[in-house]
């Protein structure tokens, strides 16, 4: 087992960002498409239809380029 120490979460964060990001979008997607929003209450399916359009607009984006991660180390060594 890794030693908390050794485990870097931003290193891990930024390595995986985009299939997360893949992964979360897709889940949100399946569930729109699949009518499974329907069983939650209309302002709880509004709150849910905001969140797929944020992670279109997201995965957009980072489909194109435009989200680049930076790390801190990199901010105060430039």
């Amino acid at each position: 087992m890794t030693n908390r120490q050794d485990f870097d979460l931003a290193k891990a964060r930024a390595e995986n960002f985009g299939s997360w990001l893949n992964e979360a979008y897709g889940i949100m997607l399946d569930f729109s498409l699949e009518d499974k929003f329907d069983c939650y209450s209309i302002e709880e399916q509004n709150q849910l239809e905001r969140v797929l359009e944020v992670l279109t607009d997201f995965s957009d984006m980072w489909d194109k380029g435009q989200i680049i991660l930076v790390s801190k180390e990199r901010e105060v060594q430039a």
